[in-house]
């Protein structure tokens, strides 16, 4: 059977709710065969996509059974895309998921596309820094040839060596763009290695580092803001008077950039999170830099809250004997109020995460389903769904407006729970949950770290595609976005980029290339992009 599109009337205003926006750049897509299998069997789907495994077999994805012997899933595709796949059948061991030998096509080839959507902005723009006198661009989406164009000439830069550059018209919005930098000539290179995987449709790229906006000169790394041999603590009243320690990671930035704010990421185990701690460490504040620096993670707090004698009963839910219930609400009610306080927070549900793993993992999807008015991005790691109901719960109640990051490993003891984190999986994009269905990699996102156990080193691995999972860079709103829409450049506001509007720049100074200042860096810029257009349509023969 071909694939279709999902209602999701039900779902918009669920994630609306949540500040979570669908929009029109991603739909939902059923795939769904009806196919008999043998015990140990299941039915893949493999496409030319990265959601549908981007044609490596190794992520190609389940289907669940649901209503046997039909296999479906529904998955968030990007707008305005071409796509093909194909069906599996595969051993679905999970010691066989990462074997790329491991399956046999069912039917043919099969082609598919989304509905056309008009995308603002409709292609990506580059904003980049160097002292180099004419710096090169090279770039491509997807498997396609590199393209080579010289960045403009786009103003002034931090110094009297440095310049700001701009690339515009690049490719595609909403697809992540591949890209290094040379100068015209002589050597050098832009990563010196590797290349710049960006995901933001606009983007500014200095030292090395990715931003939505114009930074400050020399923004700071990352930092502590705790002594980690005595983190700070607080007395909880919903804990009958239990000291918590608790430590703040601050973003990039954050004493040179006091205007912004910046979401809160609340996680559990506070003592393996950033240090090593009686089982190791997560690496976190190491991988949120990373994701950061790339531009696929938002700048985010995240709080580590130190675990006791009582994580047992903190971490789970009170109909499964526990006090998970009093735990949030010394979150909420009390460390929330705190870092609000205390720190330039984005407050409430939408710019609120939960991440944990194994048992809290299990407080984490508990504190969105439950506490959903205060916690809607979760990060449920390795979950000891063996150990609560809630797994249940979250397959049988009335769909959730939040967002789910879902893993487990497939070694070790019971494969890092790998069949019930796929049981949890499965009841969510079940198309007959109540209240609605969620959608791979709409949602909500499943990963198998292979050959991983269950502990802080299989975490530390993961943990850097959930925290972008859970707060892309891409959906945070960039003041650099009318350099991708052109409406940066059209001060007259007649619909072109013409000599007029050079003038109109002249009547009225505008920040064209988004420096933060109006100066003559901006008359610059606009004349670089007027010519540019001049050639553009000469070459195209408009007048």
């Amino acid at each position: 059977m071909p694939p279709h599109a999902s209602p999701c009337r039900a779902l918009a205003p669920l994630l609306a709710a949540a500040g979570i926006s669908l929009g029109q750049d991603r739909q939902p897509i059923t795939f769904q065969l009806s196919q008999n299998t043998t015990l140990g069997q299941s039915v893949y789907v493999l496409g030319d996509l990265p959601e549908l495994g981007g044609g490596d077999l190794t992520r190609a994805v389940k289907l669940e059974p649901g209503e046997y012997p039909l296999w479906r899933a529904v998955i968030s595709l990007p707008a305005n895309r071409a796509y093909s796949y194909r069906f599996y059948l595969r051993s679905d061991a999970p010691d066989q998921q990462r074997i790329a030998s491991n399956g046999t096509p069912i039917g043919s080839l099969l082609s598919g596309s989304t509905s056309p959507a008009t995308l603002s902005p409709p292609t990506k723009a580059l904003v980049y820094l160097s002292g180099w006198p004419a710096p090169i661009l090279h770039w491509r989406q997807g498997s396609e040839p590199y393209r080579s164009q010289p960045l403009l000439p786009f103003g002034h830069g931090r110094t009297n060596v440095e310049r700001r550059w701009a690339g515009l018209d690049l490719g595609r919005a909403r697809e992540p763009v591949e890209l290094y930098i040379t100068p015209a000539e002589g050597s050098g290179r832009d990563p010196a290695s590797g290349t710049y995987l960006v995901t933001p449709d606009a983007f500014l790229v200095q030292d090395g580092q990715v931003y939505t906006y114009t930074p400050a000169a020399n923004p700071g790394a990352p930092r502590r803001d705790y002594n980690p041999s005595n983190p700070p603590s607080i007395a909880s009243i919903n804990l009958s008077g239990e000291v918590r320690r608790y430590r703040v990671l601050l973003p990039r930035g954050y004493d040179q950039h006091p205007g912004r704010r910046y979401p809160v990421i609340y996680m559990h185990d506070g003592q393996n999170i950033f240090e090593v701690g009686p089982f190791g460490t997560w690496a976190a504040d190491v991988a949120a830099a990373a994701q950061v620096r790339a531009g696929a993670m938002r700048e985010c707090i995240i709080v580590g809250i130190d675990n006791t004698g009582n994580r047992f009963a903190d971490y789970t839910p009170p109909e499964d004997g526990g006090r998970g219930d009093r735990y949030t609400r010394f979150i909420r009610d009390e460390l929330m109020t705190l870092i609000d306080g205390r720190y330039r927070t984005l407050p409430g549900p939408a710019e609120t995460g939960a991440i944990g793993s194994s048992l809290g993992a299990n407080i984490s999807l508990y504190m969105g389903w439950q506490f959903t008015d205060s916690f809607t991005r979760v990060g449920a790691l390795s979950g000891a769904w063996q150990a609560t109901t809630l797994d249940t719960r979250a397959g049988s109640e009335a769909k959730r407006p939040i967002r789910i990051y879902l893993d487990s490993g497939d070694s070790g003891t019971s494969n890092d729970n790998y069949w019930l984190t796929y049981n949890l999986r499965d009841a969510l994009i079940r198309p007959s949950h109540p209240g609605g269905h969620y959608a791979l990699f709409g949602d909500i996102r499943h990963t198998v770290g292979f050959n991983q156990q269950h502990n802080e080193a299989a975490w530390a691995q993961r943990i850097g595609p959930a925290l972008s999972y859970l707060f892309p860079g891409a959906e945070e709103p960039s003041p650099l976005t009318p350099l991708a829409t052109g409406g940066a450049f059209d001060l007259n506001g007649d619909g072109r980029i013409t000599i007029e509007d050079l003038y109109a720049h002249y009547a009225q100074p505008s920040d064209v290339n988004a420096d933060g200042v109006a100066d003559t860096s901006d008359a610059v810029a606009l004349a670089a992009v007027i010519r540019r257009s001049e050639r553009a349509s000469l070459l195209t023969g408009r007048e």
